[in-house]
């Protein structure tokens, strides 16, 4: 067995659900780009998609993206990596939470894929002695999708996912660079989205702005997630009730109709039981570092997460929320909280069949 099918063998017995090998071109000129996609990457920076993540447009992450060897001397090969979380939804849960990413509701991945991935870098040092190596998933300057498109693990859906034939879109990316060549997988030839449009359609804010390209400014998943700030107030109301991520463009892709579920059982949703968007708003810092200690939810912070409970409970309407937003607006430590706690209110006052009970909360006790 050659190295490489070893290699390849042992990341699918320790449960990753596919692999892949790149070989890391190296750059023809100063200016050329090692990384596939890599300048497309330049003109999405360039057109300010990346919205407030600023880290991404640095110099310093715009060079390594464009050649792993500035993160890896040497680099050679790059063994890209695909693991499935779970696909299904759970409709008791949403009622009661509010939406949040399917990926975003067991264990943070990174720690699962951190265990798979140190178990499968020391396959690799021990098929290759000597060698060095280096991993990441989604925290390094590695275009993870295009990197796995040039694997063969897919192609770069319209929704800017990567899409495989037969896992669909729900997965999870890994890389493990390494400073020997591998023997490198054929990409597809092509995607398969053919004309197919509906995730471009379908995305709430319309944050998928052309094909495979998609503005952070207005994604749910950015808003909900990386942005510290208000959410603008005019897309306050199309975020709907997620309050955490999005996968609305994933939904609707016909391509998931084949993604499997979770095999690692730390992938599985959470129910949190108990705990609703009303309960959420009476959590202070300490509980939230509790209840979302293990879970991706703390990446957003409590102040973010609380915002978006107020904009979720706004856009549903009831008006059986109003106490818990008034206790919110008033005594919520956080400007940035009170201030969307008060937007829900308003909001839930011009509802149909909304009265002076719900615009004071009045009696809603």
């Amino acid at each position: 067995m050659s190295v490489t099918r070893r290699i390849k063998a042992r990341a699918l017995e320790l449960g990753f659900d596919a692999v892949g090998v790149a070989s890391v071109t190296p750059p023809a000129g100063a200016d050329a780009p090692a990384a596939p996609d890599h300048a497309r990457f330049e003109a999405w920076l360039a057109g300010g998609r990346h919205a407030g993540m600023a880290w991404i447009a640095s110099a310093r992450s715009r060079e390594r993206r464009a050649d792993p060897a500035r993160l890896l001397a040497g680099a050679r090969s790059v063994v890209c990596v695909a693991l499935c979380h779970e696909p299904a939804r759970d409709a008791e849960r949403d009622a009661r939470l509010g939406r949040v990413a399917r990926y975003a509701m067991g264990e943070d991945y990174h720690r699962v894929m951190r265990d798979l991935l140190r178990a499968l870098e020391r396959e690799i040092l021990d098929a290759l002695p000597g060698a060095r190596t280096l991993w990441y998933t989604d925290t390094g300057a590695v275009l993870e999708r295009a990197w796995a498109a040039r694997a063969g693990l897919g192609w770069t859906g319209k929704h800017a996912g990567l899409i495989s034939p037969t896992l669909g879109s729900y997965l999870l990316l890994g890389e493990i660079l390494v400073d020997r060549d591998l023997e490198p997988d054929p990409p597809l030839p092509h995607g398969h989205c053919g004309t197919c449009t509906r995730c471009l359609e379908a995305c709430p804010t319309q944050a998928i702005v052309a094909p495979n390209e998609v503005d952070a400014r207005r994604c749910i998943s950015y808003l909900t997630i990386e942005h510290r700030g208000a959410i603008p107030d005019d897309l306050r109301p199309l975020t709907g009730d997620w309050i955490f991520g999005c996968d609305v463009c994933q939904e609707v892709c016909p391509w998931n109709r084949f993604a499997p579920p979770a095999r690692d059982p730390r992938l599985h949703a959470r129910a949190l039981e108990g705990w609703s968007l009303e309960r959420l708003l009476e959590i202070d810092e300490g509980g939230f570092r509790d209840l979302f200690a293990t879970s991706p939810i703390r990446r957003a912070r409590r102040a973010g997460l609380l915002r978006n409970a107020c904009v979720a409970l706004g856009n549903r309407g009831d008006a059986a929320a109003v106490p818990a937003l008034e206790r919110a607006r008033v005594s919520d430590p956080e400007p940035l909280v009170r201030e969307h706690a008060g937007w829900a209110l308003e909001r839930i006052a011009r509802a149909p069949g909304s009265g002076p009970a719900a615009a004071t909360g009045a009696d809603a006790t």
